[in-house]
């Protein structure tokens, strides 16, 4: 790990979104990152000359296209709307930018899907953060080991409904986007990470909020999306667990992963869940918050950071994205949009686009 001032190569980036979200969450993580923050934009020209000035006094500018004319850049960061993001990508990719957005990429598929001949050879990345989170790159590693293949299914509990086509909640006009697509696009993401595509879907709802998302994996598992609506705000809520050939491993809150081998069981003559040695039974991995470490920091622990890594590192090396890719964001827009429409019957999707950056 190092600070942005110790690299020797850096990204010349842009930030186009100065609100709340981008000023606690997306700036800060600058410090940590190879890249050299050249200009700020937001239409709220007195929020980019204040946020500018904290940061180097460096150029302010309320249009994105008056700053790609003015500015030596090699790539922006979109945090603004998903109505937003697919607009300003394809200017961005018109100047030649590499283009980092904040999930969501946009308010359909149909949207997303249009940036694809639009970004070339450039990079881009979506930040679906809980697909770069530390948790979820060592569950991708354990998905690997001999002895787990193949997996069988994944169970997720996560806090939240969806809400039925035509909700009013769905409108892609409306100026919040909906939890689902808001909130829904992070444990997809992390879903497909673990999984691999998705073929097929259904939902089946509880009249009271929540139910499940059943995903049918091309691979042949299966993976239950519990919809957790209902539970206490601010509480542990949040799980993952992949069963595969004799083990499992569990995602929890992020901060916790937990592999489980299982133990020499014998039914009638077993009298110890603890055999002797360290060949069996559970490894596990947790944050410990004890110190001020990097690792206990909400940017590293719930992937923010790593996403942001994993695009400067790919602009710097000039080559693809492998994460949080356009294909991976149009498909998480399908499933979205198939979950919408889906009443308990299962919704095909359309075949899986190949990723090219």
């Amino acid at each position: 790990m190092s600070y942005q001032r110790q690299f020797d190569r850096r990204v010349r980036v842009a930030v186009v979104g100065l609100g709340s979200h981008s000023y606690r969450n997306v700036l800060p993580s600058l410090t940590y990152l190879p890249v050299e923050l050249v200009a700020v934009c937001d239409v709220d020209a007195e929020l980019a000359r204040t946020t500018a000035r904290q940061y180097g006094d460096v150029p302010a500018y309320g249009d994105a296209g008056e700053m790609y004319q003015n500015e030596d850049l090699d790539a922006v960061l979109l945090c603004v709307s998903p109505q937003l993001h697919p607009p300003l990508a394809r200017q961005a990719f018109a100047v030649g930018l590499s283009v980092w957005m904040e999930k969501p990429a946009g308010v359909s598929s149909a949207a997303v899907s249009e940036l694809l001949a639009a970004r070339g050879d450039r990079v881009c990345v979506v930040g679906y953060k809980k697909a770069f989170q530390p948790a979820t790159r060592k569950a991708v590693e354990l998905l690997a080991q001999p002895g787990f293949e193949p997996l069988h299914s994944i169970l997720a509990v996560y806090p939240m409904s969806i809400p039925k086509a035509g909700d009013p909640a769905n409108d892609p006009s409306a100026p919040r986007p909906s939890k689902w697509l808001a909130d829904g696009c992070h444990p997809l993401a992390l879903l497909l990470e673990l999984g691999g595509d998705v073929e097929s879907l259904a939902v089946h709802r509880s009249s009271a909020g929540g139910g499940a998302l059943v995903l049918n994996y091309a691979s042949g598992a299966v993976g239950t999306f519990h919809l957790a609506d209902g539970v206490p705000a601010f509480q542990p809520s949040e799980r993952y667990t992949c069963i595969g050939s004799g083990a499992s491993i569990t995602i929890d809150n992020t901060s916790t992963v937990v592999y489980q081998r299982g133990i020499p069981f014998r039914y009638a003559t077993g009298t110890t869940f603890a055999p002797e040695g360290t060949d069996s039974g559970a490894i596990v991995w947790q944050a410990q918050n004890t110190m001020n470490t990097l690792e206990n920091k909400a940017e590293f622990l719930q992937g923010l950071v790593g996403s942001l890594q994993h695009f400067c590192d790919s602009v710097l090396a000039g080559t693809p994205s492998t994460i949080g890719t356009l294909e991976t964001a149009v498909r998480i827009g399908q499933i979205y949009e198939a979950a919408l429409e889906s009443r308990g019957d299962v919704v095909p999707l359309p075949p899986p686009l190949r990723s090219s950056s």
